[in-house]
């Protein structure tokens, strides 16, 4: 390349790299935005003492329809085990799950939905409904697989979550 196009590539690359990391800024602030979008229906619902956080994980645990260990449930949340205890501590202190002995691991705990967990689901699941028609509002199906497609790319760029479902050191 001669001198004379650097400057131009070099301008092209800067401009790539902006809109790339506004790309990134957006993901940051599309996820703050369902954050509070999701906190707000839950409020709405009279679910307020429960965070997005706790009710993906009881959604989680719904969708199992069994009993999940720890491990099972951070791999599924995409965070850490030692993350999930804290916030299960505090569930299970609020009554939304139970957890019991792994007959299969003794060192392990099951976690299950409480009767009170089962009994608010329906209105869980308005919430989410609700949350996934404000998300993808206007898109159809061929629109919502494309935008999938590239979501996953991005996540194949990334490579795997080792980190996800595993103990913090």
């Amino acid at each position: 390349m001669n001198e004379a196009q650097r400057p131009h590539a070099d301008a092209d690359e800067l401009a790539l790299r902006r809109f790339q990391t506004e790309l990134m800024l957006a993901f940051s602030r599309v996820n703050q935005q369902v954050l509070r979008r999701s906190a707000q229906l839950l409020d709405d619902a009279g679910i307020a003492d429960i965070t997005p956080a706790r009710a993906n994980a009881l959604i989680v645990l719904f969708n199992a329809r069994r009993p999940l260990n720890a491990r099972e449930l951070a791999r599924e949340l995409a965070i850490t085990e030692v993350t999930v205890s804290r916030f299960l501590k505090k569930m299970e202190e609020d009554g939304w799950v139970e957890r019991a002995p792994d007959p299969a691991d003794g060192r392990a705990m099951l976690i299950r939905t409480t009767r009170h967990a089962r009994e608010l689901f329906p209105r869980l699941v308005r919430v989410c409904n609700g949350v996934l028609d404000d998300v993808f509002g206007g898109f159809d199906a061929t629109e919502l697989r494309a935008l999938a497609d590239y979501v996953g790319r991005v996540q194949g760029n990334l490579g795997p979550d080792e980190d996800a479902g595993q103990a913090e050191p």
